[in-house]
């Protein structure tokens, strides 16, 4: 049992870290960006590449890298907003979304094109898990749990003990009244943009090192991503963490079950042993997804609409 909660906290370290800058991002814009989680892709690849080329140990190396990627994949998310997004500020939600799409699509084929369409790995050297209570947890999971909590706490401070974080709030609770109060909204906004941007190549990062780098792997996590994101209540960058965590516990322990009983009762199956496969689990988050959207519309801690 103390695997399964092992594997949800690193799991739920890589999907809360691009949850988190895709709802900053909405509740700032007001859309959801489905280009998000291709700054995942695009952070994970430039990380990779300086990695390789950099000649330090390989753990320095992949640090550095990581710190590289971030600023890189901030400033594109800044750029992506003055071409695309600022031109188109004042068009409705869903115009602002279909370009996102269109977005992500460049981003993810772009990465195709530059490293290959086949999977890469971080030049992670080979070393032992350690056993806790009964579970192994690797440096690296270790480290991806380590990783997020630091970002989320730097975060936390950032909004609640900073001028700036102070000028983000007030900008997402009322851009016009801040704007009239000295805020100059626009580069807070840009601000949004590298910062949720960071952070989805953080996620992308950390994703990339207990599994592989593919060009779609912004494809394959968006519909989790979304989902923590909206459970938790999306424009709440607290809401997004909590979500992240439930989608991860249900994934892994919703592989867990034997579902084998419960579809012999419903005479749905006569086999004594059924466990949900690997390649479903997005059914286990879409099922999350509608029973907390049924319960309770708005998320779990999203604001009620005025």
């Amino acid at each position: 049992m103390f695997q399964v909660i092992i594997d949800s906290l690193v799991r739920t370290s890589e999907l809360a870290l691009i949850a988190v800058g895709l709802t900053m991002v909405y509740d700032i814009l007001r859309f959801a960006s489905f280009a998000h989680v291709q700054f995942g892709t695009i952070g994970a690849f430039v990380a990779l590449t300086a990695s390789l080329n950099l000649p330090l140990p390989p753990a320095w190396a992949i640090l550095t890298g990581a710190v590289v990627a971030c600023i890189l994949t901030g400033g594109l998310g800044v750029l992506s907003d003055r071409l695309i997004f600022s031109q188109l500020r004042h068009r409705p939600a869903a115009i602002l979304m279909i370009a996102s799409f269109g977005l992500g699509m460049v981003m993810q084929y772009g990465a195709q094109a530059l490293w290959g369409p086949s999977a890469h790995s971080y030049p992670i050297p080979l070393s032992r898990p350690w056993l806790i209570l009964g579970g192994r947890i690797s440096p690296v999971g270790a480290a991806v749990i380590a990783t997020a909590l630091v970002a989320m706490l730097g975060f936390h401070l950032l909004l609640t003990r900073t001028k700036l974080g102070m000028a983000m709030r007030a900008t997402a609770d009322n851009p016009q009244l801040s704007e009239a109060s000295g805020i100059y909204t626009e580069r807070i906004i840009r601000t949004v943009w590298f910062i949720g941007a960071a952070l989805g190549a953080l996620g992308g990062i950390m994703l990339g090192l207990v599994a592989q780098i593919q060009s779609n792997m912004g494809f394959e996590i968006m519909v989790a991503v979304f989902a923590a994101a909206i459970v938790g209540g999306i424009g709440n960058v607290y809401g997004a963490v909590l979500g992240a965590m439930l989608i991860a516990f249900a994934e892994n322990i919703g592989l867990t079950i034997n579902w084998g009983p419960l579809a012999q009762a419903l005479r749905l199956s006569a086999e004594t042993e059924l466990y949900i496969p690997v390649g479903y689990k997005t059914g286990i988050t879409f099922v999350i997804l509608i029973l907390i959207l049924l319960v309770r519309p708005r998320g779990l801690l999203g604001r009620r609409a005025s």
